[in-house]
């Protein structure tokens, strides 16, 4: 008997594998960012399944990154992540990010529109944007004039970009809001922190059905765990609430991805094992030696998520379920 596979091959017919759209999405968290790169080079390196993204999205310091990986081509993960490392390990400190004002936090606090002055970051920001963009890029970012979430992507160029990317960088109170486009800017993350909703829209451009729709995820938070305070000053209560606000909207938005597109393959959702250091607020150690550890402990994480094989899916939904809140009877 004549096998199938041969009257295929005879009559010329071929069927090809479904294109598949690989997307990554990155969360914001300051001087964390250095946990992201390690989190990519281990990706890079060590995945036995395609990491070949079509769509990377960013937001604040997932936005520095982002740019960076959309610097490079698919195919070229690698050297995109050689970059990474090698972009947070060069820094010269806070002083490639920010510096004080000539009239130091006084006039930062009642003269400025921001604590510290990120003229660095914007000079660090060129000088290492140099080699064009070459992959599909989702910027998020803060509109300060409407209170709205916008987005920016690889349609604006270089020059555009980089300034998209500024704007998501920019913690309000921490550093000056950034003029561009008619409107004022600020972190995306006051709004969203990780933008898995334009990671799927972007890839639901290059395939048809969100079947086909690989997604990664990578955090530099915490499970956003609470520890109990009973005793707090008027501060505590202020950066307790600020906590819950984080929670409820990390939980929130995760969850609902899920539940807008059940068919999407959400693959690696990387968190990190420990806390890093930075303190309450927007984490702005760049100490050497804290990036270092973070690198370190972005690879050894990723790798240990690699290892277990647990669908990401599976992990997000653990984190949301076991943390709803409870019914408490007296």
């Amino acid at each position: 008997m004549v096998s199938i596979w041969l009257l295929i091959s005879l009559i010329g017919v071929s069927y090809a594998a479904s294109p598949m759209c690989y997307a990554v999405s990155i969360e914001g968290g300051g001087s964390h960012g250095a946990f992201e790169a390690g989190a990519l080079w281990t990706l890079a390196y060590n995945s036995t399944q395609n990491v070949q993204w079509n769509v990377v999205t960013g937001i604040s310091t997932g936005a520095l990154n982002a740019g960076g990986c959309a610097q490079f081509a698919q195919g070229q993960e690698k050297a995109m992540s050689d970059f990474l490392i090698n972009t947070w390990l060069t820094l010269n400190g806070s002083a490639s990010v920010f510096v004080e004002w000539d009239g130091g936090l006084v006039e930062g606090l009642l003269f400025q529109r921001g604590v510290y002055d990120n003229k660095p970051l914007v000079k660090t920001l060129n000088s290492k944007f140099i080699y064009g963009v070459h992959r599909n890029i989702t910027i998020g970012s803060t509109n300060l004039d409407t209170g709205l979430f916008g987005q920016f992507n690889e349609t604006l160029g270089p020059q555009g970009l980089l300034t998209a990317i500024t704007c998501s960088a920019c913690p309000p109170w921490y550093f000056p809001p950034t003029n561009f486009l008619g409107s004022t800017w600020v972190d995306g993350g006051v709004v969203i922190n990780l933008d898995v909703f334009a990671a799927v829209n972007r890839c639901l451009d290059v395939v048809s059905d969100q079947s086909q729709i690989v997604v990664d995820l990578i955090y530099d938070s915490t499970n956003y765990t609470i520890p109990a305070e009973t005793n707090m000053t008027t501060f505590d209560v202020f950066r307790r609430v600020k906590e819950i606000k984080d929670y409820d909207g990390q939980m929130w938005f995760y969850y609902n991805a899920i539940t807008a597109w059940p068919k999407v393959n959400y693959r690696y959702v990387i968190f990190p094992s420990q806390a890093m250091p930075g303190g309450p607020g927007v984490p702005l150690d760049f100490n050497q030696t804290v990036l270092v550890n973070e690198v370190a402990l972005g690879k050894s994480d990723t790798l240990n998520v690699l290892n277990s094989k647990v669908d990401g899916k599976t992990i997000l939904m653990q984190r949301y379920h076991e943390n709803k809140s409870k019914v408490i009877y007296p």
